[in-house]
């Protein structure tokens, strides 16, 4: 008796280690890319539906381009960035992405490599408000108060209301992004 009920102990423990992934709840679903923070392993993204989540992804999570695929031949994840439009599957008991395929880019490559030097201004300002968690400041500039979004939100970390900063703004599509953010 003893040795069946180890056998079947056994046995529930190498099929709970060993599962295949289709015992592992993966669910696929799809969104534009928002924002993605690399530091922290997460992209933040809007569903068909119009709903915002900030999602967490594996360090070794695949990525695949459907779309543009001679653009980007070795793929990875810092590949990924607003406002591609991506086909993702993650594990539903975690919540965690493990693969992406790019559906739509959302912009020519090409162009966002060598961006040139039209594409990306710096301007000061006095930070005045700052949320980290979704990755926007808002700024005093000397033409009036703007927001930007953040990207990487990281960066806005060490930052708060009142500090003097020198802002790298980059247009990406027809939004103005803070690539990098400095104290003056």
């Amino acid at each position: 008796m003893k040795s069946t009920l180890r056998a079947a102990l056994a046995l529930l423990v190498a099929a709970a280690v060993g599962a295949p992934a289709w015992a592992q709840n993966l669910k696929k679903e799809r969104a534009n890319i928002l924002a993605v923070d690399w530091n922290a392993m997460q992209v933040r993204m809007k569903d068909p539906q119009g709903r915002e989540t900030t999602w967490t992804v594996a360090r070794d999570a695949s990525v695949v381009f459907t779309d543009k695929r001679e653009e980007f031949p070795n793929p990875k994840l810092q590949d990924l960035v607003p406002p591609m439009y991506v086909h993702f599957t993650y594990n539903g008991d975690t919540k965690q992405i493990t693969a992406f395929d790019v559906a739509e880019v959302g912009f020519e490559p090409s162009k966002a490599k060598d961006p040139g030097p039209a594409s990306a201004s710096q301007q000061q300002g006095v930070i005045t408000a700052v949320d980290v968690n979704v990755g926007q400041v808002e700024v005093q500039l000397p033409s009036g108060r703007k927001t930007f979004e953040v990207n990487p939100k990281g960066q806005l970390r060490n930052f708060k209301a009142g500090d003097r900063v020198t802002l790298t703004v980059s247009k990406q599509g027809d939004r103005e992004v803070v690539t990098s953010i400095k104290r003056r």
